[in-house]
């Protein structure tokens, strides 16, 4: 018997609710084993948490299938945001004397939010799938 049919027997309610989340996080390249193992495994629950993988891989093609599209949209939102504190940074720290205005308190946050989705959290992310893609081949 497989881990993943051990694992889903005696958990197999939060397998489904697991399953879920992982979707979400790592995509597809780590769901088909998954649905593979839940698909052989002996589980009172497995339809529906079957239906539920098939469900979450859908979308996750769906997204894939349009995010190009957005892909102006999100560079137009990111860039801006970066070239503004990239501006102020560059000024401050060789003193260039760029007539450049910090923003007003209460934008600081949605700015440092911008930057973070962009710079931070978008690339660890893309790292943190690339992982665990590579760590399933292995």
């Amino acid at each position: 018997m497989s881990f993943l049919g051990w694992l889903s027997n005696p958990v197999g309610g939060l397998l489904g609710t697991v399953g879920s989340g992982l979707i979400k996080v790592f995509g597809n390249s780590v769901l088909q084993p998954i649905l593979k193992g839940m698909e052989n495994g002996q589980n009172t629950q497995r339809d529906v948490a079957v239906q539920s993988v098939q469900a979450e891989i859908a979308a996750n093609q769906a997204k894939a299938a349009i995010a190009p599209a957005f892909k102006g949209l999100i560079y137009g939102i990111g860039i801006p945001p970066a070239i503004h504190f990239g501006a102020i940074c560059l000024s401050k720290t060789f003193a260039l004397g760029w007539p450049i205005e910090p923003l007003p308190p209460e934008y600081v946050a949605i700015e440092a939010t911008f930057l973070t989705a962009f710079f931070v959290s978008s690339p660890l992310t893309t790292l943190a799938r690339a992982g665990a893609a590579r760590l399933l081949k292995a």
